[in-house]
């Protein structure tokens, strides 16, 4: 444990992404390999995969650890970035700290506002609640803005970043 406090942030967030990664795959693996074709007992139409709940555990773990990890570093970032920290080599950090927080919340509550609640008829059962198909469509939404503003982020900054020689 101590090796791992000397690592480098590269280091240790690389080692983190491989043990994610290979997790992932070991579940998918083991979710599409292993008794994927079993039938439902209720409705032998349908498939009733053997490793079903171990995905959905994988993945609810790996969600609310990235929902702990983003709340922490909120909260760190409002304690660490104090009135006189404004800028940081003349980057305005809290400036862009919060623009993100603000216009995420703001594209969540609007994409919640704005969202379907039209019920939906999935594997022959039928989904009416409202609050939850608003909820559905606001992640879904924001999920799908924040990739695009994540790519547009990316090419905005190759295209300009120029390297002094």
């Amino acid at each position: 444990m101590q090796k791992w406090k000397l690592w480098s942030t590269e280091k240790r967030s690389s080692r983190v992404l491989y043990a994610l990664v290979g997790l992932i795959i070991i579940v998918f693996a083991l979710f599409w390999l292993i008794g994927f074709d079993r039938p439902f007992d209720d409705d032998p139409n349908f498939n009733s995969p053997l490793f079903t709940d171990a995905l959905l555990i994988v993945t609810a773990l790996i969600f609310l650890f990235g929902v702990g990890l983003a709340v922490w570093s909120v909260v760190r970032s409002a304690r660490t970035i104090g009135k006189s920290d404004r800028t940081v080599n003349n980057i305005p950090v809290r400036r862009i700290s919060m623009t993100v927080l603000v216009s995420t919340v703001v594209v969540m509550l609007l994409s919640f506002v704005l969202g379907s609640s039209k019920p939906m008829v999935i594997n022959g059962q039928s989904y009416t609640d409202g609050f939850w198909l608003h909820v559905s469509d606001m992640f879904i939404v924001t999920s799908m803005l924040l990739i695009v503003a994540a790519i547009a982020a990316v090419v905005y900054g190759a295209t300009k970043y120029n390297r002094k020689s």
